[in-house]
């Protein structure tokens, strides 16, 4: 399997299920594990610094994603040494339910919203690991 087919089959569906379903923190981090893994799928190219790193610097969508997928993994990420990848607890990943009757929770969810979100350092991450997508499908073409 290659990136682009990973992306297909393993990340949208995933992405898919978390839209349906915004404020869900497992949903949240099923879908940032699974996309920061794509970095896995591809090709490796000789004499390159590694990509993660590559893709933190250039994406901040991506570097979110990855403190994410990591402090799900290992309860906590980052390091006070890199202003990329600060420290993350998963603690720090927060949820704000929609605003609907059942659900609404009051100073947590913002009138009119029916979606909800998962939210880090006020970042909605449902948006950051979509614009992650496409970040990543536009590195896909460049690495061919």
């Amino acid at each position: 399997m290659d990136a682009s087919a990973y992306l297909n089959e393993i990340v949208l569906p995933t992405i898919a299920e978390f839209e349906k379903n915004a404020w869900s923190k497992r949903r949240t981090f099923l879908a940032c594990v699974v996309t920061f893994h794509t970095l896995d799928y591809m090709p490796k190219n000789k004499g390159q610094k590694s990509l993660r790193k590559t893709f933190r610097d250039t994406s901040p969508n991506f570097a979110a994603i990855d403190r994410i997928a990591h402090a799900v993994k290992h309860v906590h990420s980052g390091s006070d040494k890199d202003r990329v990848n600060m420290p993350l607890h998963v603690s720090e990943v927060l949820v704000r339910p929609p605003a609907i009757a059942g659900r609404m929770m009051a100073g947590r969810s913002r009138c009119g919203d029916p979606r909800g979100a998962v939210l880090m350092a006020g970042v909605d991450v449902l948006q950051a690991v979509q614009e992650c997508v496409v970040f990543l499908r536009a590195e896909i073409e460049l690495y061919k």
